[in-house]
């Protein structure tokens, strides 16, 4: 028995940093952005066991995040969900963050036998250059060919972009939205690269060989593609990296804490500048207000320049 269509879905992560993945992606280090390493794991499935338990007769699912899950060994990937299983109800599934490469009819059939729903890929960038800059090992017509085949058996399909990566371009940009459009993916993430201490991709930022996109840049990208998703029903359910990366490990880039907020205000600043004409007064939900304000006003600070004499009230 499956969860009513549209019932919320109560997400329980686990982390397996790097586990199953071939090589190390220039910019990658998994441990440092999840703050989870190999010890942390028997409490993260300890953990997992539990919330399955605390909510049994509710959909839920256990996500595997941080490395390449259908890479893994399958002796131990099944060991791992065999373990959760027996806390397991009919409500009850698997997720799991997987690389293009390692995606084929086969394994699709293996993670429908074992009760996995969801599959996000890390697609990262659909453009031949951008994924050879950065060492993916697969083209954009291969990220397509997988996501499809995700589809075609039934899952749920998300998907990882990344903006920023070495070699991008507007034509590079553009090209990524019109993949976008026409896979039309359930989900969503956008994590825009920042430079991680340790990672080749610092050695070249240091070098002057690469240069990370700003946090306006960032922030405007991740808005125009929020902007295209939305209306095509795909739901973007991560705006930048996890807020528990230690600050100190970022080297460069559009790293911030509330990155998520940044760009939500982003979004709101695009529609008030739609509705309403200049030195119109323009009153908001206190909720929303409060976001315009937020994080030094970054967003009120554009719309009082673009709107001049612009009267903005909270609504009480």
């Amino acid at each position: 028995m499956n969860a009513p269509r549209g019932e919320k879905t109560f997400i329980y992560p686990v982390f397996l940093p790097m586990q199953g993945c071939a090589g190390k992606c220039i910019y990658c280090d998994q441990n440092k952005i999840s703050g989870a390493d190999a010890d942390s794991l028997e409490a993260s499935l300890a953990g997992a066991e539990e919330f399955l338990l605390r909510h049994r007769g509710l959909a839920r699912q256990v996500a595997f995040y941080g490395g390449t899950f259908t890479a893994l060994d399958q002796e131990y990937r099944e060991a791992l969900l065999r373990r959760l299983l027996a806390a397991s109800d009919s409500f009850a599934s698997f997720r799991v963050s997987t690389h293009p490469a390692y995606i084929d009819s086969q394994i699709l059939t293996w993670c429908k036998q074992w009760r996995i729903s969801t599959i996000e890929l890390g697609v990262q960038d659909f453009s031949d250059e951008v994924l050879s800059a950065s060492k993916r090992g697969y083209t954009g017509a291969q990220a397509l060919e997988a996501a499809n085949l995700v589809r075609q058996h039934g899952f749920e399909l998300g998907v990882q972009l990344m903006p920023g990566l070495p070699g991008w371009t507007e034509a590079s940009l553009d090209y990524n939205q019109r993949m976008l459009e026409r896979l039309r993916p359930d989900l969503l993430r956008l994590y825009p690269l920042i430079v991680i201490k340790g990672t080749p991709l610092a050695k070249l930022w240091q070098q002057g060989a690469y240069q990370p996109l700003t946090l306006d840049q960032a922030i405007s990208q991740c808005a125009d593609y929020h902007s295209l998703a939305t209306p095509l029903g795909i739901r973007v359910i991560k705006l930048g990296l996890p807020s528990n990366l230690d600050p100190a490990d970022v080297l460069a880039g559009p790293w911030h804490a509330a990155f998520g907020e940044l760009v939500k205000a982003e979004l709101l600043y695009r529609d008030l500048c739609a509705r309403y004409p200049e030195g119109a007064a323009i009153i908001l939900p206190a909720r929303e207000f409060n976001l315009l304000k937020s994080h030094g006003g970054r967003c009120l600070k554009k719309l009082e320049a673009r709107h001049n004499n612009c009267m903005l009230e909270k609504e009480f």
